[in-house]
């Protein structure tokens, strides 16, 4: 019985040696692979810290109990909180009251669809990681691997929709020798406007007696894999994603957010700028794709068309973190500027940017204070 963190780090190291060594003796790759799942939670704004309230929040949530015949109980640890399927157990870490991470080695097939259970409550998302932020995973280790997609928007017609519906425009899977060679490839294609991309993988190795290494495969909404022997150059890894995450968060969330002063009688913050290079946008199927209320987007609002290439949109982000607060958008076919009440959810940012970069233009780019990256972490 795994009782706490101890045991619970004991227990993914042993499964990823034992899928090591079947994978070098009888080359073939685990079922049980070790998956980690980075998760945000809007709880009340005054009990999200309680460790009780995420308890009853992961036992009232509306899943299929026949189906996943699951059970939530604590720990010796405090904020670790296992579950308990058929096929295994689940380990929910909510020392962020914020941001949980998620850990588990039951079939992909099983935590996935638990994963998107999950994600359906109004009060749950995850965290979404634009391209620049994915290659600055770098600094963490050796990159592996890329995943490359791109789902069409703003030029799917009908036939597209009946014949291809929600299917990737573009898809590419690169390993190890080819990827600085690909990257350079679509930077001086013009084929780098539909190279999003939704996966780094990253190798970090130790060269001494232990030879200890982890390759860790690393999607656009924070789902981390893990294959090697070391749990904890995974773990290192999760926690420095969440990290840089979080900061770059909290950071839109005071510097960027505008409020009036009333003491000054001055009207404060920063807007956030989104520069779009692709050319000939359809600037009338952008406002429709980004406002229309579903997914990925998530934004709802009526179109204000000043003329026929600026559009002003004031919009609801129908995710909960925002609490309904309307968010001011200046469109034209070159850019997207944001205006971001005080007290909204950064996370709508992320979100933005990183569906702009798998479906509008992998190339856009989102700048803050001094023309800075928002997302770059090197």
């Amino acid at each position: 019985m795994i009782n706490n963190r101890s045991h619970m780090i004991s227990y993914f190291e042993d499964l990823l040696y034992k899928n090591h060594d079947r994978q070098q003796k009888e080359y073939k790759n685990a079922t049980n692979q070790l998956k980690t799942y980075i998760v945000e939670g809007h709880l009340s704004n005054t009990n999200s810290t309680k460790h009780d309230h995420v308890v009853e929040h992961l036992k009232e949530l509306d899943i299929d109990k026949e189906i996943y015949n699951y059970k939530v109980s604590e720990t010796e640890d405090e904020n670790l909180i296992r579950l308990t399927f058929r096929t295994g157990d689940l380990f929910v870490d909510a020392m962020n009251p914020r941001f949980w991470v998620i850990h588990t080695a039951i079939k992909a097939e099983h935590s996935d669809l638990f994963h998107i259970k999950l994600l359906q409550e109004n009060n749950m998302d995850h965290v979404w990681l634009p391209i620049p932020f994915l290659k600055g995973l770098k600094k963490f280790g050796e990159t592996y691997g890329l995943g490359i997609s791109f789902t069409e928007f703003l030029n799917r017609d009908e036939r597209d929709n009946r014949l291809f519906e929600k299917q990737d425009t573009f898809n590419l899977d690169i390993r190890r020798l080819y990827v600085n060679e690909m990257l350079s490839l679509f930077d001086h294609s013009e084929l780098k406007i539909v190279a999003g991309i939704n996966k780094v993988s990253i190798l970090n190795y130790s060269e001494d007696e232990n030879e200890d290494y982890i390759i860790d495969d690393i999607t656009y909404a924070g789902k981390i894999t893990g294959r090697g022997t070391s749990f904890g150059k995974h773990h290192l890894l999760t926690q420095n994603i969440l990290s840089y995450y979080e900061k770059i968060i909290n950071e839109i969330e005071t510097k960027y957010v505008f409020e009036f002063d009333l003491e000054n009688s001055q009207l404060k913050g920063i807007p956030i700028q989104i520069n779009l290079h692709r050319k000939n946008v359809n600037i009338q199927k952008l406002v429709e794709v980004l406002f229309s209320g579903k997914k990925p987007f998530l934004l709802w609002g009526i179109p204000d068309w000043r003329s026929d290439s600026f559009c002003y949109v004031s919009a609801v982000d129908l995710h909960v973190g925002n609490y309904g607060h309307q968010i001011d958008f200046e469109i034209t076919p070159k850019s997207i500027r944001v205006i971001l009440p005080k007290d909204s959810c950064g996370n709508s940012i992320a979100r933005l940017i990183t569906n702009l970069h798998q479906s509008i233009d992998a190339t856009s780019s989102i700048k803050g204070e001094n023309d800075d990256e928002l997302f770059t972490i090197i």
